[in-house]
């Protein structure tokens, strides 16, 4: 059984090690949560928080505001970053390119 759960933990760090795939999701710490934490009904930071907090200790909480910024996500929490917040990383990365 030891030897069971040392091997998915290290299955588990390879995953967040992997290529900017998409294998990251399975380790998110929003898995299994209701969907609906992710997507407050208005772009109100306040509504976000609880997403946030859940983002806030994620392991691949970077590749995935990586993946929302490249894939131009319009919708939801990604990475601990609402749509604005998103937005405004991406002005201040053209400014400074």
């Amino acid at each position: 059984m030891l030897v069971v759960a040392l091997l998915m933990e290290r299955i588990r760090k390879e995953e967040v090690r992997a290529p900017m795939g998409q294998d990251w999701r399975a380790v998110g710490r929003c898995r299994g949560s209701d969907p609906r934490v992710f997507y407050p009904p208005s772009d109100d930071d306040e509504l976000a928080d609880e997403a946030k907090e859940i983002c806030r200790l994620c392991s691949v909480r970077q590749r995935c505001l990586e993946f929302a910024l490249s894939t131009r996500e319009k919708h939801g929490v990604w990475g601990g970053l609402t749509e604005r917040e998103r937005r405004r990383v991406l002005r201040q990365r053209r400014k400074s390119a």
